[in-house]
């Protein structure tokens, strides 16, 4: 459940969207296979989801590859996952035991020295400070 407190405006579907995966494989030789997977997959993505802004990937230490892709919105992006290259790319990364976190996240703002790029985004204004006379938040 979202709370909207009145401090900033609801999230939207029509945000736009930037996703970071990471994947780390426990040999250096799934790399290659990697990044030529990936190469394919940009390729189907440029060609057929046209809310992909732009993509890039990473080799960093300890056989990881990271990808960050940017998404004019969620439709975009759910259209991507549905890809079959996309698909099969899971797959790949699967046989090949691979280690995966992906993150998504919400374009909340731009910065003062912003030109409009994609979306409609508002200024980002940072998040106020904790109140330090409130009591702990609790886990669940």
């Amino acid at each position: 459940m979202v709370v909207d407190n009145g401090a900033a405006p609801a999230l939207s579907p029509d945000d736009p969207i930037c996703v970071v995966t990471r994947i780390t494989f426990s040999r250096w030789r799934s790399i290659p296979g990697a990044l030529l997977t990936f190469r394919r997959l940009r390729r189907a993505g440029r060609r057929e989801v046209p809310g992909l802004v732009d993509a890039h990937f990473r080799v960093c230490k300890g056989a990881t590859l990271m990808f960050f892709s940017v998404w004019k919105d969620e439709l975009s992006l759910l259209q991507f996952t549905t890809l079959e290259a996309h698909v099969n790319a899971v797959r790949w990364t699967i046989r090949h035991r691979g280690e995966v976190w992906s993150g998504v996240f919400r374009l909340t703002g731009t910065s003062s020295m912003s030109k409009p790029w994609i979306g409609t985004v508002r200024q980002w204004a940072p998040l106020l400070p904790p109140d330090p006379t409130a009591p702990p938040a609790r886990l669940r």
